[in-house]
């Protein structure tokens, strides 16, 4: 049996001599086997488009596209399982506010979110009085908003005593206080009855503590108005020594 060329949409017709069979021998002889298959074939090839089939590329397109959407579901859901952070946090890194003034420090903090606790001051070599000298817990840590960041303020370099210079010569003074590590400040002068030059006190006094580098002021002996008005080889006796001078 032959099937003669069709269009989609319409179903094959046959031969003439097999429709010469008609109704009466097909109820008698039963239905052909192969014409059937061969007339069911055509007909679902003719229903093809109308079934909702896909070519092979693009069934396998979208066969892939459900394997990978099962893969990232079950991540998400073993991701949330095993750590259960939320999608969308709220947490922040601690930012680095050591060497920042104190205020500065805190508002930075204040900003993302976290509260800020000061604890007692430290002794630093370098870093100025007032700074940021040290922070818990250390920058980069992620926390959650609201946290409490301890910070600590510099309270500068350890503190040196200021020595006695009282009697020493200035140029004296000067390397006691340069050995000390201060400085000299201002430098005064009142009239006494010590050698000219001679450092009487300083302030502030001696044994107070200060930083390095801080700057000390001296006060040094100068010539009484008597010695400076004195003619050379004039001999001068203070006053209080008994008798007018000879």
């Amino acid at each position: 049996m032959r099937v003669r060329r069709h269009f989609p949409g319409h179903l094959p017709s046959l031969e003439p001599e097999e429709e010469a069979r008609g109704p009466e021998a097909e109820r008698s002889e039963g239905p052909d086997p192969r014409r059937w298959a061969r007339w069911r074939g055509a007909a679902d090839r003719d229903r093809g488009g109308e079934t909702g089939a896909l070519p092979p590329g693009r069934r396998l397109l979208w066969e892939a596209l459900a394997i990978a959407g099962v893969f990232g579901a079950g991540y998400l859901v073993a991701s949330t399982w095993l750590s259960p952070v939320p999608l969308v946090s709220s947490d922040h890194a601690v930012p680095r506010v050591i060497e920042l003034p104190a205020g500065a420090a805190q508002r930075k903090l204040a900003g993302l979110g976290f509260r800020v606790k000061f604890d007692e001051d430290r002794q630093h070599p370098t870093i100025p009085r007032g700074a940021i000298v040290w922070q818990d817990p250390p920058p980069g840590t992620i926390l959650p908003e609201n946290s409490t960041v301890v910070l600590s303020t510099s309270a500068g370099g350890v503190q040196v005593p200021v020595p006695d210079l009282a009697g020493l010569a200035e140029p004296q003074a000067r390397e006691v206080l340069a050995a000390a590590g201060l400085r000299v400040g201002a430098v005064d002068t009142i009239v006494s009855d010590a050698d000219p030059g001679t450092v009487l006190t300083t302030r502030p006094a001696a044994g107070a503590a200060r930083d390095p580098g801080t700057r000390i002021d001296l006060v040094v002996s100068a010539p009484s108005a008597a010695v400076r008005a004195a003619p050379p080889g004039a001999r001068v006796v203070p006053l209080g020594a008994g008798g007018p001078p000879r």
